[in-house]
């Protein structure tokens, strides 16, 4: 088996592993989940592997306490106009393909740094590599992500402190985050009349409507958080818009799908009450709005924690520096690791920010061979 963090890596982007059916796992996922069993049984770890495909291997050393290694296997869909978005290509220093910044050069690092591993630190270690991070899938009725099926499904699952591998790498250095944002999503329906489209006036126009709706969104004052100097601001997000059924009729409904991420230390139902109170002032306007039940909640723990100083303490002896700590305004699965089996992770990885989620997806292989000797150090006695 390859050993080669830069060649596992080129491997697994070959995997199409993102959602094509809101149903089925698709065979690509399952082919990758095979490749990850076959590393992590050879490193002679004991692997679990559950309905959504989430591996879950642990191993037994002489150290203490349980450390957590977590990050997905899955992607995004590629966009259509990438069309060799699973051929792995190189150019210069950049390794380009689907998923080789989001997550799967933390994948490859951490097999690579296995093999490599000779006296582990720890009590425990965890290897989890999570599916259904990017993607969602309906199964037993409703939709799941992988963590919080597995977490689930699996209520005694614990470990004192981890990482959680995502991409986090600016310019050419590494950052890292101790928070993620939560999420309240929420959907407005406005309500008109309808009629011909030669005689407006006999009808009301639900999306005439709609625009006050999200004028008056957009008036809502935006979250705030502050961490030491740094800063972040949250509004909401319109994302979708749909309304009317035909050219020649005046639209009587029109929806949009919105959501607001939610920073640590703010309350979701103060949010929910802000935005109810914005919308009840409308005058003229018939709507109504649907709060989803699924209300994610922020992660953040606090610098002090000792996690923290192995991360960097591993970074500083191994690169020669810490890793500076920025405002993670996204969501990770650090998020359902806390608040559903109470561990504390720190967010890192080596994949380069901003350029998930967009044709040409790429890895700076330098970065991805550091991190694999960040985390050899990470875990070496």
């Amino acid at each position: 088996m390859n050993k080669n963090p830069v060649e596992i890596l080129k491997e697994l982007i070959e995997f199409p592993t993102f959602q094509e059916e809101p149903d089925k796992i698709p065979d690509g996922m399952k082919e990758c989940s095979k490749f990850l069993i076959n590393h992590l049984e050879a490193l002679d770890f004991k692997v679990n592997v559950d309905e959504l495909l989430n591996v879950t291997a642990e191993k037994e050393f002489d150290g203490k306490d349980i450390f957590l290694i977590n990050t997905h296997s899955d992607t995004v869909p590629p966009s259509p106009k990438w069309k060799d978005a699973l051929n792995p290509k190189i150019k210069g220093k950049r390794l380009i393909g689907l998923g080789s910044s989001d997550a799967k050069p933390g994948i490859a690092a951490t097999i690579s740094s296995l093999y490599q591993l000779k006296d582990c630190r720890f009590g425990k270690l965890i290897v989890q590599f999570v599916n259904y991070e990017d993607n969602g899938i309906q199964y037993g009725g409703r939709t799941w992500q992988g963590m919080p099926f597995y977490i689930s499904n699996h209520p005694n699952f614990k470990a004192d402190y981890g990482v959680n591998i995502e991409p986090n790498v600016k310019g050419d250095k590494f950052s890292y985050n101790l928070n993620c944002t939560g999420r309240v999503s929420f959907k407005v329906t406005t309500i008109g009349k309808e009629a011909h489209s030669s005689e407006p006036k006999k009808g009301k126009n639900s999306i005439y409507d709609m625009m006050k709706i999200i004028e008056a969104l957009r008036e809502i004052p935006s979250g705030e958080y502050r961490l030491d100097d740094l800063k972040a601001e949250m509004p909401i997000h319109v994302a979708e818009i749909h309304g009317g059924r035909k050219l020649t009729i005046v639209p009587a409904e029109c929806t949009i799908n919105c959501e607001r991420r939610v920073l640590p230390g703010e309350d979701p139902d103060k949010i929910k009450q802000i935005i109810s109170s914005a919308l009840d002032k409308i005058k003229g306007v018939k709507l109504s709005l649907d709060f989803s039940p699924n209300v994610q909640k922020p992660y953040e723990i606090s610098k002090s924690e000792y996690v923290v100083k192995l991360v960097t303490d591993s970074f500083r002896q191994t690169l020669g520096y810490e890793p500076l700590l920025e405002i993670n305004h996204g969501r990770t699965d650090s998020m359902y690791l806390y608040h559903m089996a109470g561990i504390k992770t720190v967010i890192i990885g080596p994949g380069q920010s901003g350029v998930c989620h967009r044709p040409d997806e790429y890895i700076n292989m330098d970065r991805l061979k550091e991190f694999t000797r960040v985390i050899t150090t990470l875990l070496s006695k």
